[in-house]
């Protein structure tokens, strides 16, 4: 056996292709799986990568489907097994039924698993049986097929994987081998998969416009390990190697087509890629009646909907949009709001998209080919920047497929509510559980209208502070639910418990036996605990990227508990994990003042204290006090010390603004939240200002220096001095434009834009300039490329976009807005 894992562990393409004609194992990398209908039976197809290099798929012919059912007496499994219908003149019926114990809601219950042909035929038998007196539930039979057989073969992609096979010839592109044996016995996970990134540029007459039905595809930039090439079929002369030239739009889409086979990537990315590159390259195909057929088994490109968002897919290789996997999971660790290409590679690469005018790519393309070059580099260098995010992030897409146990097609597409409900899929059958029934339409409507109270606040004192400390509960919404038995199988059950602090209603736990969403909760609590003692020794990526993914899921659940569409849903669960949560914030809160530190501030999960004669070493032991008296694996951090501070006081009145504030880290950086400085809909000159005037009150204390470098900002300003890029205010469509009922700017330049013929919906991001002269504001509300330089209304970027910003940080140190508004020499009234 160890000469045939030699023998296939070798690194030799041609060697390795002859022993797999010999040998009946085989080692490889899931990396997708689907199914068809072949002789009118399911056949599962997973494709991947084996240990000598080279792609393979392997089919299951034996997998059946099943639903489960929670019978009220005896008979009911002799009646099922009786079912024969009719579905569009094909017979439909039950293959077999079995009885068998399960764990409905922690509590054990005989259920029957009923059996049937074919995938589809799970709805209709359940159509027919789910008005039936004699039947207490159904469920799991809306599990998608596929993702049914990874959960029962405890299969997890990107694992590598054992099989006993035999080859078999179904015409796919990869050799192709039928399942003797499947098993998982190892944790080694395919950490290097070959990626290609891919972006395109399309004619644009209008500017921004998209119209694939008309406009054709210009180029297409490839980017992957040592290789990089732009396809383009205007000729023009140029210096950059990697630039072909194809004689027409026909050509090149062929040779889009040729470069993917003959690359032979894993994981084809783009950045918005489900949304603009692939359908708009499928649309182009089918103009030309081009068979996009990219698919390892010879299937063509799908774009379609999924839900409200549009999907691309291709079978045996994964699709990654790194746009919806950086939107959806990884931008509760960004501080940017924008999700453009340029905004995330410049935070997490410190890299930014080449400048070129785009909206002239049409002009230049028909009248000055010479300077095409630019635009070569442009396309280029985006899917480079879309290469090295996914470089960056793939090791947190393994680790949520680890962890989840699906392929990572369908990982990057989830929310957080989807991946805790797909992670429970996953685990109930280690447990003995059944999932309970997937709400329907009625059920989700009366979910819909339930409300329940979130975390504690204690409102901050406006001023400016120094020596703050800040307390974290970790992950206290997780270890609440884990140490108080937290789940619907608990939920006011026999046994003993503790009511809820909850004044207005009665509940309690049991705590007799720890349930399955408890348990599940606790062991990632852990897991994560004892990562992070590890990472202490010295920083790992993988590790940090397997910490982050574990916190995200843990995080994760109090909200699935309160979501409309779950399976485990229980308001009284969420309502009474955030009840914990404010009576252990404030048990921190009085612990803290009989101490006598002063509490400055406190939200959901936090509490910041200052000092004022106490020191670090009494800040720590706090913690520790208040950790002895915390049940299971709660546990109060010190997360640190600050020197300096600052809480500004709410939009209206003096009370203190929630979650906004700056604080100075020991290292001289900032920590803002809040603050416009991390919001969207502020100008650049606005961010840069406040970030400037916080950067001077807190590291060099001088209120008069951030007072002076203020009006220096506003007159240059007035005398527009500033350049038009710092004016650009971004904001985003939240609806279509005719359903805005009060027309602000950026609603007025969308309304101009889909006039031009631009692609414009909820979800848009419209960039504009406010321009001087007379009329309302939405109608001097300009796109930045029809603003000449200085031409911004000075007045309207320093009243509602820069004093705006600074107005309250200035009010902690005692000045007024008409004190920051004051030009240079001018006196004041009381001075004359």
């Amino acid at each position: 056996m160890q000469t045939i894992y030699k023998y296939l562990e070798c690194r030799s393409f041609k060697y390795a292709q002859i022993l797999l004609k010999k040998m009946s194992l085989l080692k490889f990398y899931p990396i997708d799986v689907t199914y068809k209908i072949i002789d009118d039976k399911p056949v599962v197809m997973l494709f991947g990568k084996a240990l000598g290099g080279h792609r393979v798929c392997v089919v299951d012919e034996d997998f059946e489907p099943y639903l489960y059912v929670i019978p009220r007496n005896k008979e009911v499994a002799d009646k099922i097994s009786k079912i024969q219908v009719d579905d569009k003149g094909t017979p439909v019926q039950v293959v077999r039924v079995e009885n068998v114990n399960k764990k409905y809601l922690g509590k054990v219950v005989n259920v029957l698993k009923v059996f049937t042909k074919l995938p589809k035929h799970l709805l209709i038998i359940r159509d027919v049986i789910k008005d039936w007196d004699i039947i207490e539930l159904i469920t799991e039979y809306d599990i998608v097929f596929v993702r049914r057989y990874l959960i029962d073969k405890n299969i997890i992609p990107f694992t590598l994987t054992d099989v006993e096979c035999e080859k078999v010839d179904m015409g796919f592109k990869v050799s192709t081998f039928k399942i003797k044996e499947i098993k998982q016995d190892s944790d080694e996970i395919f950490e290097t998969p070959k990626i290609l990134a891919i972006d395109i540029e399309t004619y644009n007459p209008n500017g921004k416009g998209i119209a694939p039905d008309v406009n054709p595809v210009l180029m297409i930039s490839f980017y992957g390990e040592d290789f990089k090439k732009v396809i383009t079929w205007k000729k023009f002369k140029t210096e950059l190697d990697y630039v072909e030239f194809v004689d027409g739009e026909v050509d090149l889409i062929d040779k889009f087509k040729e470069i993917i086979e003959k690359y032979k990537p894993d994981v084809v990315c783009g950045y918005y890629s489900d949304g603009f590159d692939f359908p708009y390259i499928q649309t182009r195909a089918k103009k030309y009646k081009i068979k996009l057929d990219l698919g390892l088994d010879g299937s063509e490109l799908k774009c379609f909907k999924r839900g409200r968002f549009e999907t691309a897919k291709l079978v045996g290789i994964a699709h990654i949009d790194v746009f919806k996997f950086i939107k959806r999971i990884l931008r509760v660790n960004l501080d940017t709001s924008m999700f453009g290409l340029n905004d995330v590679a410049y935070e997490l690469l410190g890299e930014k998209k080449i400048d070129v005018e785009l909206d002239n790519l049409a002009k230049i393309w028909d009248d000055e080919p010479e300077k095409l070059s630019k635009f070569c580099e442009y396309n280029l260098h985006d899917s480079y920047l879309t290469y090295k995010l996914l470089q960056k992030s793939i090791a947190n897409i393994i680790e949520l497929v680890k962890i989840v146990g699906l392929p990572p097609y369908d990982i990057i597409r989830m929310g957080f509510s989807q991946l805790v409900e797909w992670y429970l899929l996953r685990q109930a059958p280690s447990y003995g559980e059944i999932a309970p029934e997937q709400p329907h339409s009625d059920e989700i409507r009366r979910r819909r209208s339930l409300t329940f109270k979130g975390g504690f606040v204690f409102e901050p004192k406006p001023g400016l502070y120094k020596n703050i400390v800040v307390y974290d509960f970790r992950s206290l919404y997780p270890s609440i639910i884990s140490s108080h038995n937290i789940s619907p199988a608990t939920l006011n059950s026999e046994g003993k418990g503790e009511q809820v602090p909850l004044k207005d209603e009665y509940y309690w736990f049991s705590n007799e036996e720890k349930a399955f969403i408890p348990t599940l909760i606790e062991d990632i609590v852990k897991r994560r605990m004892r990562i992070k003692e590890i990472m202490k020794e010295g920083n790992n990526a993988l590790l940090e990227a397997r910490s982050q993914s574990l916190k995200i899921l843990a995080n994760s659940f109090y909200g699935y508990l309160g979501f409309y569409a779950a399976r485990w849903y229980s308001m009284e669960c969420a309502r009474s994990t955030t009840a914990y949560g404010r009576f252990y914030v404030n048990k921190v809160i009085e612990g803290a003042k009989e101490q006598g530190f002063n509490v400055l501030y406190a939200d959901t999960d936090s509490c910041f204290m200052s000092l004022e004669g106490k020191t670090k070493q009494d800040a720590e032991k706090f913690a520790d006090e208040i950790n002895e008296g915390l049940p299971g694996v709660m546990e109060l951090e010190y997360e640190g010390h600050y020197p300096a501070g600052i809480f500004v006081s709410a939009k209206a009145g003096t009370n203190g603004a929630k979650k906004k504030y700056a604080l100075l880290t020991e290292k001289g950086d900032l920590k803002l939240r809040g603050f416009e400085a991390v919001r969207r809909n502020s100008s650049q000159i606005a961010k840069e200002v406040q970030g400037k005037v916080l950067n001077i009150v807190l590291k060099e204390d001088d209120k008069e220096k951030a007072m002076k470098y203020v009006r220096s900002v506003l007159e240059d300003l007035r005398k527009k001095r500033v350049d038009n890029s710092k004016m650009i205010i971004h904001t985003q469509l939240t609806k279509d434009t005719s359903d805005y009922y009060s027309i602000g700017p950026h609603v007025a330049v969308a309304s101009r834009m889909k006039a031009l013929g631009l692609e414009v919906g909820p979800g848009t991001i419209i960039h504009y300039i406010v321009t001087s002269g007379g009329g309302i504001i939405r109608d001097r509300s300009k796109l930045p490329e029809e603003v000449k330089q200085g031409n911004y209304d000075a007045d309207y970027y320093i009243n509602n976009q820069v004093v705006p910003a600074i107005e309250k940080i200035f009010e902690v140190l005692g000045y007024t807005r008409e004190d920051i508004a004051e030009k240079e020499g001018q006196k004041k009234l009381g001075e004359f």
